[in-house]
């Protein structure tokens, strides 16, 4: 009987419990006020130099450990001599080296001195949904511990890459700065926005899952201006080429167009040497200039000016207007007898604003010229 009872007792205890946690209020998201307060004091502005001392780039960030550890964009700090990180109380650290990077997702963990500072969790960005509210803090424009919010746009995979695109409001100095969810954690890096001109509230950031990832390849801190020592990607075939690029013409099997490489270190120079008649002997040029990255890819910009022809919509006649141009190039193959990759072109271009439309990829390979 006395079993029994215990038996009953029991069953009505774990009844109670379970009734008690169903009725339960479930946790409510915070507010975008709790969550800027919760967070805000981990939110930090780089502030990168060159040798001179020059200040060099402007962007924002955010600490991951209580002991120094800082994501932010690695366009931010590409190149620099220096960097100093400001926090939100007015403290100043030097920025001891960088511990891991990922140039293709324009992601970067940098190291401070420090310890017992505020950090924010990493969140998961596969829990993100469409129409999620998110909260971005930064300084766009150097306007420090600047808040916006919106929605999560669209989630887009592209290269075995994920972007979170949301209306949360950014501009120049928010790069690196955290896209919050609104239980304050990290589920993504601003990373870019499109041009007022050419669409209203189209953001991106770097999935948070990514910055896991980049976590677990830290390196002991290498010196601004270099890299951690990364495996290259097994798509890479990388050679000396110290015979092939040193000041040899190569030819665009494409275009035909070509081009002067020479090589100095882990830079790679380029000049379209064969312009046109009509061209030689004016301002015309093409020339790109890359960098051997921790993927095993040469990235760089191609810098141009040329003629470009446009119908004056008054007169009918047509009117020759100098543009100058910048675009992206990738080189991820180099041999002595090969070289390919792709370059950014577009659609369209407006000859009389200067302006280019659509956004493509561009292939290309070259061979020695014979």
């Amino acid at each position: 009987m006395a079993t029994s009872c215990k038996r009953v007792f029991r069953c009505a205890a774990i009844l109670s419990l379970f009734l008690a946690l169903q009725q339960a209020p479930c946790q409510s998201p915070l507010s975008v006020a709790d969550v800027v307060k919760r967070s805000s004091d981990a939110v930090v502005q780089v502030v990168a130099s060159d040798a001179s001392g020059k200040d060099t780039a402007l962007g924002s960030g955010f600490l991951i450990s209580s002991d120094g550890k800082i994501v932010t964009n690695y366009h931010v700090i590409k190149g620099a001599h220096s960097a100093l990180v400001k926090l939100a109380n007015g403290a100043f650290f030097p920025v001891e080296g960088i511990l891991a990077v990922d140039i293709d997702r324009d992601l970067v963990i940098l190291k401070v001195p420090g310890k017992n500072l505020p950090f924010l969790p990493i969140g998961n960005s596969t829990d993100l949904h469409v129409g999620d509210h998110v909260v971005a803090i930064g300084s766009p424009l150097g306007l420090e511990g600047t808040v916006s919010d919106g929605i999560v746009s669209a989630i887009r995979e592209e290269q075995d890459k994920k972007w979170i695109q949301t209306t949360a409001p950014v501009s120049h100095g928010n790069s690196g700065g955290p896209l919050l969810d609104l239980n304050g954690n990290v589920t993504g890096v601003i990373t870019w926005g499109v041009n007022l001109q050419l669409g209203q509230n189209l953001n991106f950031a770097a999935a948070s899952d990514e910055v896991k990832t980049l976590l677990l390849r830290s390196h002991p801190p290498s010196p601004l201006g270099s890299t951690p020592d990364e495996k290259p990607s097994s798509t890479a075939v990388i050679g000396e080429g110290a015979k092939a690029l040193n000041g040899e013409v190569w030819t665009s099997i494409s275009s035909g167009h070509d081009y002067r490489l020479k090589r100095d270190g882990n830079h790679i120079y380029t000049d379209w040497v064969n312009l046109p008649a009509q061209l030689q002997g004016t301002v015309a040029f093409v020339r790109s200039e890359l960098t051997l990255g921790p993927d095993g890819k040469w990235h760089g910009k191609v810098h141009s000016r040329l003629p470009c022809t446009y119908k004056d919509v008054w007169t009918g006649s047509k009117v020759n207007n100098w543009c100058s141009a910048q675009s992206d190039i990738v080189i991820d193959k180099l041999s002595d007898t090969r070289i390919e990759g792709f370059s950014l072109g577009w659609d369209k271009f407006d000859c009389h604003k200067c302006e280019p439309h659509g956004e493509k990829q561009v292939p290309f390979t070259w061979i020695p010229k014979e």
